[in-house]
């Protein structure tokens, strides 16, 4: 198997230095913001916030805490696409510094730039830029926005990019196609596959455990949402999963729980061959995706 991608630590200084969880908001342009919030919210118990002309999908972590419990903020727009991916700096990071190595273009608080392949603006924040009071703690809602699954055209330059432009470590890959990223020790916060630019194949969102899912499919299920796939085990990052799709973009949100983590920096990662990914690691427990997961 060849593959682009480097199967060692960055060369470049580690950038994003925070604990696991490190995206701090998703920026997300849908046809019809308000049918979202309210999948995310009738179906998942996620906190709905207007904030500064922004809408917000918020989770039971403290948004702006650094451990990625951030939110999706909903733009509208023709169709579903990624319009920003935003990690979390220290507040004494040196923006300067950062624009020096990295190029881009910056305000006092941020620094954006463009992945090439997928078009996505990467924008690195120092501190919490938006303040949302947490909501009550829910059973029904997840605990925190815990990685982003991005399509891209050329998923093996978009992985090369977030490993030696943002300082990502590569925990998994298959053939030249997938691969699973990680800003600390949780196996995987970025993840790529194969697709158009912009598109994103989900958003993971972790639960409590095993026991979270019964209490939040039930709600699911009331509502009307109806799971796609799972629950299940895949074998990258060894968690469980559920994935349910909201009717009105197309947002798929998978509901993981028990993802490992790496804690040793040096660990080399994982290697697949492409034909593993149907036999060996979509789910361990056995049964296959409907070809909508699959696209």
């Amino acid at each position: 198997m060849t593959t682009s991608i480097s199967s060692t630590s960055p060369s470049t200084p580690e950038l994003v230095k925070a604990a696991p969880g490190t995206v701090e908001r998703i920026v997300l342009t849908v046809p019809d913001p308000q049918a979202t919030a309210e999948f995310l919210s009738s179906g998942l118990d996620m906190e709905i916030v207007e904030n500064d002309g922004r809408l917000l999908a918020v989770c039971d972590g403290e948004y702006g805490s650094g451990r990625g419990q951030g939110a999706i903020e909903l733009v509208a727009g023709d169709e579903l696409v990624v319009d920003k991916l935003i990690f979390a700096l220290p507040a004494d990071a040196e923006l300067d510094q950062l624009q020096r190595m990295l190029g881009g273009s910056r305000t006092d608080t941020s620094l954006e730039l463009v992945e090439p392949a997928t078009q996505v603006t990467v924008v690195f924040e120092v501190g919490a830029q938006l303040a949302v009071a947490v909501p009550d703690a829910s059973v029904l809602r997840p605990r925190r926005m815990g990685h982003v699954n991005l399509k891209s055209p050329q998923p093996a330059e978009t992985a090369s990019f977030f490993q030696d432009v943002i300082g990502l470590r590569l925990s998994e890959y298959i053939g030249d196609a997938l691969f699973w990223l990680r800003t600390d020790t949780e196996h995987h916060n970025v993840a790529l596959r194969p697709g158009g630019p912009r598109a994103v194949h989900h958003l993971g969102f972790e639960v409590a455990g095993w026991h979270a899912y019964q209490p939040i499919l039930d709600r699911l299920g009331t509502r009307g949402y109806k799971v796609e796939y799972g629950p299940g085990r895949h074998r990258p990052g060894r968690s469980l999963f559920t994935y349910v799709c909201d009717p009105a973009s197309g947002l798929r949100v998978e509901l993981f729980a028990d993802m490992v983590h790496i804690p040793d920096g040096s660990t080399p990662p994982i290697a697949w061959e492409p034909g593993d990914r149907m036999t060996k690691t979509l789910n361990t427990w056995g049964p296959l995706p409907p070809e909508s997961f699959l696209a």
